[in-house]
């Protein structure tokens, strides 16, 4: 029975991997060697519960307000967000965070984010974090 031959990588794909390996290997290892605290604090969070995670990864004020709003909304009521740009990540990690409760336009509940100051007719304040950060309840019945 004859021996399949091997098949040689053609000295084009060798070269073109040559120069690759070294060029991925200098990008991988450049964040580390430019800012050595990258690596102290990927390994910390590696070590580091959930919440840390989150709050790291949403920001410690973010974090907190969404926090705020969980343990303050009723579960299952309708919300909407006031204080975060429309195209925002951090829109859609609200929405997420705070699943129970529904996003609605028609909401009863309004969340004001870093907004000091905002008002909307015929709401009251229900909670509040601090005079940026707080929570409007709607005096007017809802429209299903």
């Amino acid at each position: 029975m004859a021996e399949k031959p091997t098949r040689v990588v053609p000295v084009a794909w060798r070269f073109i991997l040559a120069l690759w390996i070294p060029i991925w290997a200098f990008f991988l290892g450049w964040p580390l060697f430019k800012n050595p605290s990258i690596l102290v604090q990927s390994l910390s969070l590696l070590r580091a519960d959930a919440e840390t995670r989150r709050a790291w990864a949403y920001g410690e004020g973010f974090d907190t307000f969404l926090r705020f709003c969980k343990s303050r909304l009723p579960e299952g009521s309708r919300f909407r967000l006031v204080g975060v740009d429309y195209g925002s990540i951090d829109k859609v990690r609200a929405y997420y965070f705070l699943y129970p409760s529904i996003v609605d336009e028609h909401a009863e509940f309004i969340l004001v984010y870093q907004t000091p100051g905002y008002r909307y007719d015929n709401t009251s304040l229900y909670a509040l974090l601090n005079p940026g950060c707080f929570i409007l309840r709607s005096a007017q019945p809802a429209i299903p």
